[in-house]
C-alpha cells in the first residue's frame, strides 16, 4: 500500500475536492483519480461517493480515514526521526562568542576545527557575555565563550582559556602616564572611554568608579577597541580596556599603565551540564581541551 496514496486520500477527504487537492499535492487531476482508483482496488472497496461536483467518503472511507490518518502520522514522526539522526551523525554545531577573539585564541580555536572538519555546519554568534548565557540556557546554542564576571558559571560546565587584566590606555603626554600603576580614584575628574554599554566592560568599569567613590565621566562607547584607541590618541580621554585585546594595536603616541588592585577577568568555554552532545560538538570539546591555558 502506497503511503504516497494514502496521504493523498487523506487530503481529498479533507477538500472534497480533486482540483483543489491536486493544487494542494501538486500534481494533476488525472493522477490523483489513478492513485485514488489504484488505493480503492486493492482495498477492494470504493471509499467515496462521486458526483458531478464533489466527492464524499462513503462508509467504507469513514472507516479507511483514521487509519489513513495513522499511517500519515507514523510515516512523519519516522522521516523526522531519520532526518534528525542524520543531522546529529553529520553533525552541526552552534557557538556564541565575545567580541575580540583573536586575542584569547578564540579565532585560532574556531579556525583549527573548521580545518579538521571541513563537513561540519558551524553557526558562530558574537555576542557580549549575558546574551549569549541565555542562548545556552536556551539551548539555542552548543557553546559560548565567556568571561566569568557577572555571569553565574555554576549553573554551567567551563573550560578556562585565557586570563586578562584591564589596564589604562593613555597618551604619553598625560600626567598619569608616567606611573607604573594608577588606582582607580585617581581618574575621578578624568574623561573616560569604554566599550559600549549594556557589556561586560562597561559594567565592570562603571562598578570600579562607583566603589571607588564617584560617578564616572564616560564621554564615549564603542563596541570596537580600535575606535577608542584613535580618539584616546586624540586627546579625548582615558581608556579602561583588557589588556590582551589593546596592546597589538598600540601607537606609539599611547601607552598602558596598570590599574591596582589588579582587575583580572578569565575567558572560559562554557556549556549546559549534561547536554547530550552529537560527534561534532564532542570532537570541539576535545579540540578545546586540548588547547593550554593562557595566563594573562
Amino acid at each position: 500500500m502506497e503511503i504516497k496514496y494514502i496521504r493523498e486520500f487523506v487530503s481529498l477527504a479533507e477538500t472534497g475536492s480533486y482540483f483543489e487537492t491536486s493544487e494542494r499535492l501538486f500534481i494533476t487531476t488525472s493522477s490523483l483519480s489513478r492513485h485514488i482508483k489504484a488505493l480503492e482496488d486493492e482495498l477492494g472497496m470504493p471509499l467515496f461517493d462521486r458526483t458531478t461536483r464533489k466527492v464524499e467518503l462513503n462508509r467504507h472511507g469513514r472507516l479507511f480515514l483514521p487509519y489513513a490518518k495513522q499511517f500519515v502520522q507514523i510515516d512523519d514522526e519516522c522521516a523526522m526521526a531519520f532526518e534528525e539522526e542524520v543531522m546529529y551523525s553529520k553533525g552541526a554545531i552552534g557557538i556564541g562568542s565575545i567580541p575580540m577573539m583573536k586575542a584569547y585564541n578564540i579565532s585560532r580555536i574556531l579556525q583549527q576545527y573548521r580545518q579538521e572538519n571541513k563537513n561540519v555546519l558551524i553557526n558562530i554568534h558574537e555576542a557580549d557575555s549575558t546574551p549569549l548565557a541565555e542562548m545556552l540556557r536556551k539551548s539555542e546554542i552548543d557553546f559560548a565563550f565567556l568571561r566569568n564576571k557577572h555571569i553565574s558559571v555554576d549553573e554551567f560546565e567551563t573550560i578556562p582559556i585565557s586570563q586578562d587584566h584591564l589596564v589604562a590606555v593613555l597618551p604619553k603626554a598625560h600626567p598619569l602616564s608616567r606611573r607604573k600603576t594608577i588606582t582607580i580614584d585617581l581618574l575621578k575628574d578624568e574623561s573616560l572611554l569604554l566599550i559600549s554599554k549594556n557589556s561586560f566592560m562597561y559594567r565592570l568599569c562603571t562598578d570600579l568608579c562607583r566603589a571607588a567613590g564617584f560617578q564616572p565621566k564616560v564621554v564615549f562607547t564603542s563596541q570596537r577597541a580600535e575606535n577608542l584607541v584613535e580618539l584616546i590618541g586624540q586627546g579625548t580621554g582615558i581608556g579602561l580596556l583588557m589588556s590582551k585585546p589593546v596592546a597589538p594595536i598600540l601607537p606609539d603616541n599611547l601607552t598602558l599603565v596598570e590599574i591596582e588592585p589588579r582587575i583580572t577577568t578569565t575567558v572560559f568555554l562554557a556549556y549546559q551540564k549534561g547536554r547530550k552532545f552529537n560527534p561534532a560538538c564532542k570532537r570541539f570539546l576535545d579540540l578545546v581541551k586540548s588547547f593550554p591555558f593562557e595566563e594573562g
